[in-house]
Parts: structure tokens; C-alpha cells; sequence
């Protein structure tokens, strides 16, 4: 049998809902996907970029960010089944996001293998979940795996098994004044959201989460700040008809009750 050669291609596979909610709560953060992309030149060149979720139950401007960093949003639908019988008619959530993104990088490293290659295969995760996956790809197919997760929430087992470790970077940041916040995100909604015709608490959730914005905080805190708005009924929702945008049944809007923005000292 022929000896293997070291290539100097990555292959990253990024569980995508780990990485999100792993940052959020505990950190409050969105993932900098260009940080990622940058952690697996480290160890050669990227061939592979792949995340793997439903994108549907997330922010779209995260999936627009992916793109941005030349990473390919896999999307696998949630798929929710209802208990038979069940008075209460409660769901189980079947997600299998896992699966596809372990299918593919198995079919990456036979592929690897039969051209007696070793790759860097960065799996971002820190799920036990994938153990066997680690042991399948280094035993069955010679490659080497790399373990980058949240700092916190990676699975010893886990690292072991895959016998390299190397964290995501998480930015420490001081608090954010809240009132200085919920002020920049008044100002922000006060000035209008064009070119759209109104605001939703999932579109002031995206917009504050924009740099462009340039409104200072993690994204836990701005999404914190916005709920405790609507709770303040500084943000007041209401159903509009959506014929207004040309379209269809109808929408959740977020008003601006200026007059309780000013006794609440978040507008001059």
C-alpha cells in the first residue's frame, strides 16, 4: 500500500447551532465566521467550508455572514413530529443537521484517503455527540481532526478522542451601559427603517446586530435590551395587514411610543 502523503488542504465542518447557542449563552455573542475561516488557514488551505442548520430558525444577516466569509450554508429543515395520542399534541424536534454534516465529511475523507492524502479536518463543535465520528475519521481514515469549539463547552471525551484542541477566540467585553443602549436603539427605530415600511422586533433584532448600525454591545445584550423596550411599551406591537407591502395576511409590527421613549429619558 502506497504511504500516505500530508496535504496542506483544511476541511472545516462547522455545527452550526453549537457554535451559535454555545457563544450566546455564554459568552453573548454571534460567531465571527471569518475568524474561523482565518483559525483553519493556520493549518493550511481551506478546501472545504461547510455549516451545517435549519437557517429558518435563525437571523438571516448570520446565514448573509457566512457567505461573506466564502463558507457554504447547508441547510437541513427541522422536522417536528407530534407524540401520537398526545391531549397536549407536544412536538419533538428532529434536527438532522448532525447527520448530513457527518456524512459529508466521512465521504471527504474517503475520498482523501483513496488518493492516500491526509487533511486537517477542523470540525467546529464541542458535542461528545461526534466522538465517533473523530475515531472513524482518524482511525478508519488516517486523517487528522481538530476540535474547535467554545471555550467552556467542549467534551473532554471529545478532545480526546480527537487528540488536538484549538478554541474559538472569544472577545471579552466590558458591559454595556443598558440605558445608553435602549437609547441607541430608539434612536435607531425613530429614524425610520427604510426602504422598509415597518419595524418588527425580528428586523430591530437584525438591524442592532448590523455594524453599520454601529450600536455597541454583544449581541445577547442588544437582544435583552430590545425585549425589556417591549416590555417598557416603549415598542408596542400591534397586527398590520400586509397589503401595505403588497403581500398577504398579516404581521406583527413594533411602534414607537415616543412620548414613553421621553419619560423613560431614551429620546431628548
Amino acid at each position: 500500500m502506497a504511504r500516505k502523503t500530508t496535504s496542506d488542504e483544511v476541511a472545516v465542518f462547522i455545527d452550526f447551532e453549537n457554535l451559535r447557542y454555545s457563544l450566546l449563552n455564554h459568552y453573548g455573542q454571534e460567531p465571527d465566521f471569518i475568524s474561523v475561516v482565518e483559525k483553519a488557514k493556520r493549518y493550511g488551505r481551506p478546501s472545504v467550508l461547510k455549516a451545517y442548520a435549519d437557517f429558518a430558525e435563525h437571523p438571516q444577516h448570520l446565514k448573509q455572514r457566512l457567505h461573506v466569509a466564502g463558507i457554504d450554508a447547508i441547510n437541513v429543515n427541522v422536522k417536528r413530529i407530534k407524540r401520537p395520542n398526545d391531549p397536549k399534541g407536544i412536538e419533538r424536534v428532529k434536527n438532522a443537521a448532525d447527520m448530513f454534516l457527518a456524512l459529508d465529511a466521512i465521504l471527504e475523507a474517503a475520498d482523501a484517503d483513496a488518493s492516500n492524502k491526509v487533511k486537517t479536518f477542523l470540525l467546529v463543535t464541542g458535542d461528545a455527540d461526534y466522538i465517533k465520528l473523530v475515531t472513524l475519521l482518524r482511525n478508519r481514515f488516517g486523517q487528522k481532526v481538530i476540535i474547535t469549539g467554545v471555550p467552556g463547552t467542549v467534551g473532554a471525551d471529545l478532545v480526546a478522542a480527537a487528540g488536538k484542541e484549538d478554541c474559538i477566540e472569544v472577545t471579552k467585553t466590558a458591559p454595556v451601559d443598558k440605558k445608553e443602549l435602549k437609547s441607541a436603539i430608539v434612536k435607531m427605530v425613530k429614524k425610520g427603517c427604510t426602504p422598509l415600511k415597518y419595524w418588527t422586533v425580528t428586523i430591530i433584532d437584525q438591524w442592532c446586530q448590523s455594524e453599520r448600525q454601529g450600536i455597541t454591545g454583544t449581541a445577547k445584550e442588544k437582544r435583552d435590551a430590545i425585549y425589556e423596550l417591549v416590555s417598557e411599551n416603549v415598542l408596542v406591537k400591534q397586527e398590520i395587514d400586509l397589503k401595505i407591502v403588497g403581500k398577504k395576511g398579516t404581521a406583527t409590527e413594533a411602534i414607537l411610543d415616543e412620548a414613553k421613549a421621553r419619560d423613560l429619558k431614551y429620546l431628548d
